[in-house]
């Protein structure tokens, strides 16, 4: 006897054809539906056919169109007699497709397309297919030079953000806009520090916010800052670093490009749906090709994709593909517009460990710089971040690239001596990190701007400046612009303000002097030695991937083909905590793959967490092994297990 419907089909399928639909569908494990009935019915509502139909490949989608044409039921022969039209020799593997993705169900006296797929391709135009597809044009390089290359790219990627990072620690952070973002001139600015495009740029922020490493700090006066995140990525090795920035990047649904049509950097304009989804069809399209080998341009990359995935084709998607190849080359993972090896390791299309290719693509860390004789210093490779901060510190970037040029200037020097350093302690610094000796003119540059620096003091009235000077401060009570500010003479070597400390100190930066602040005991103070940092945001930017692990499989088909009845866990008498150490330990749980309990009410658990997403837990019941799907703020503790 036929089934009588989809959710009849699905019951007679075997573990390995379930284990085979939920691996082709993830979106049915998103939350673990309770029973057959229910996966049914999620397998066949509009939105998670529109899932499906996405993703089928040109044969398929062509196939797919044909049988929502037939008339059902159809048997087995005349389904057969169709799909070997559409597609010659492949009619079983067709079948077989389209059945394994529930679209299609019965047996072979009667079989049916799923209602929502039928009204959906319906209503579209017909779609044919040419086949077999002529092969991609390709390009070849030597893979070792691919390889290189690519490593390259991900350094500079790297360095770009770390750079934009520490140079949004300032006080003179760019203001988040009205309506959200980043303004364009901050961008043109930003642009300027890591020598790139606003397009570039634009990329970089992108990703770095994605990845929770510069956010809004929160303040009245709101501005962009790095994260309270962004410390230990930058002490974080190289390859790591890459990483999480290839994954945010992966992963975010935001589309830098669209900073060429006018949107702002980092605001809401820039949202662009479905590009993780397109990313990856992107990198499966390289990932068909040869070691070393690339398409021979964008059009053949584009064709790649609409082969694999034809149903949303035409100029937008063309766009995006462009926009998506180009960021692949600067984001290092691939060299010369072929996949890398470290780029098939982080989209998980190999199962080598992201972080290990990385490592061995990646320069190695050095721990010195040559300093030279016109005022520079050069980096000849990616610095230790004990020795990069420092040097930032005191010199700008003057060019990037397989070896970093630091300039030395007489405000890059007061930049470090504002934040607490003198003339010694920055030649001593010098001395030891250099393989070269320390120029003379270096030395006199320090020694003259130490000389000037802190001459005058600056505090608090609302401001005071004191200087042993009484003709210095007669200098600055005669400008313009000191009526404004009240200032007033109170002694012959000190003046009262009563305006704001920051206009003070700019007025006397504009009469060619460098105060320095100090505390009303009269104690230098170094205003710039704390960075200043943005808090890092409860939830990552970045979309989680909703991908269908085998250990999520396995305990789905458990819950599918499980009685209802559940069995009890022990107790081990979990004390309320705080909501936000509940979500503290199961995050660090998720990421070491930790069993926990957790309490929800008077009942206490045994899980294995596996994501935690739009506030809902996901887990595996360590007792029943059925998935549990719970919402975070039901529960009321939660402790990593002995």
């Amino acid at each position: 006897m036929p089934p009588r419907s989809l959710a009849d089909d699905l019951r007679r399928r075997s573990e390995d054809d379930l284990a085979r639909l939920l691996t082709l569908r993830p979106d049915l494990l998103h939350p673990v539906p309770p029973d057959i009935t229910a996966l049914a019915a999620r397998a066949a509502s509009s939105t998670s056919v529109a899932r499906s139909l996405d993703r089928l490949d040109a044969p398929s989608l062509a196939a797919a169109h044909a049988l929502a044409r037939m008339d059902e039921p159809a048997t087995g022969e005349r389904v057969r007699d169709i799909l070997s039209a559409i597609v010659p020799g492949r009619a079983d593997d067709l079948f077989s497709h389209l059945r394994a993705l529930a679209m299609l169900w019965g047996d072979d006296s009667s079989w049916r397309l799923v209602r929502a797929v039928r009204e959906t391709l319906q209503s579209e135009p017909r779609y044919a297919v040419d086949w077999p597809p002529v092969p991609l044009a390709t390009t070849e390089h030597d893979p070792v030079r691919v390889e290189r290359t690519a490593g390259q790219h991900a350094l500079a990627a790297v360095m770009s953000v770390t750079a934009i990072a520490e140079a949004w620690s300032s006080d003179d952070a760019p203001a988040v806009l009205r309506k959200g973002g980043l303004g364009v001139r901050d961008l043109t600015v930003t642009s300027r520090i890591v020598d790139l495009d606003p397009h570039r740029t634009a990329l970089l922020l992108e990703v770095a916010h994605a990845a929770g490493l510069i956010g809004r700090d929160g303040d009245t006066d709101e501005r962009w800052r790095p994260t309270t995140a962004y410390d230990d990525w930058h002490d974080s090795p190289l390859a790591e670093q890459w990483v999480t920035l290839a994954r945010a990047w992966l992963t975010m649904q935001r589309a830098p490009d669209r900073v060429d049509e006018g949107c702002n950097a980092l605001s809401d304009d820039m949202s662009g749906r479905g590009l993780p989804l397109l990313r990856e069809q992107v990198l499966r399209v390289l990932a068909d090709l040869a070691p070393g080998c690339a398409p021979a341009d964008v059009g053949e990359v584009v064709r790649g994709v609409d082969l694999a995935a034809p149903r949303h084709a035409g100029p937008l998607r063309t766009a995006r593909v462009a926009a998506i190849s180009a960021e692949l080359d600067m984001l290092g993972l691939t060299g010369a517009h072929a996949l890398a090896d470290m780029g098939r390791a982080v989209a998980g299309l190999v199962d080598s460990e992201p972080l290990v290719v990385a490592a061995a693509a990646l320069p190695a860390p050095v721990d010195h710089i040559l300093v030279q004789a016109d005022l520079t210093a050069v980096a000849p490779g990616p610095l230790d971040p004990e020795l990069a901060r420092p040097l930032r510190l005191m010199a700008d970037v003057e060019s990037t690239g397989g070896a970093t040029v630091y300039r030395f200037t007489n405000a890059s020097v007061r930049r470090a001596m504002d934040a607490g350093s003198d003339a010694t302690s920055l030649l001593e610094f010098l001395t030891r990190a250099s393989r070269t000796p320390v120029p003379q003119p270096l030395g006199y540059l320090i020694e003259d701007a130490a000389r000037s620096h802190g001459v005058v003091r600056i505090g608090v009235a609302t401001a005071y400046i004191r200087c042993d000077d009484p003709a210095t401060l007669a200098t600055v009570v005669a400008h313009p612009r000191s009526t404004d500010l009240g200032i007033t003479s109170v002694a012959p070597t000190v003046l009262a303000v009563g305006g704001r400390l920051e206009d003070a100190v700019a007025l006397l930066r504009e009469l060619g002097l460098h105060p320095v602040p100090e505390s009303q005991d009269g104690h230098t103070l170094a205003p710039g030695s704390a960075a200043r940092r943005a808090p890092t945001p409860s939830a990552p930017a970045a979309v989680s991937r909703r991908d269908a692990t085998p250990a999520l499989v396995r305990a789905a088909i458990a819950t599918l083909q499980s009685s209802t009845a559940d069995t009890s866990n022990e107790r081990v008498g979990l004390e309320p905590m705080a909501a936000a150490d509940t979500v503290a330990v199961l995050r660090h749980a998720i990421t070491e793959s930790l069993p926990v309990w957790v309490a929800q009410g008077e009942e206490e658990h045994l899980v294995e967490p596996l994501r935690m997403s739009g506030g809902t837990l996901t887990a595996i019941d360590r007792v029943t092994g059925q998935v549990r799907s719970v919402a975070v703020a039901r529960l009321s503790a939660a402790r990593i297990a002995d």
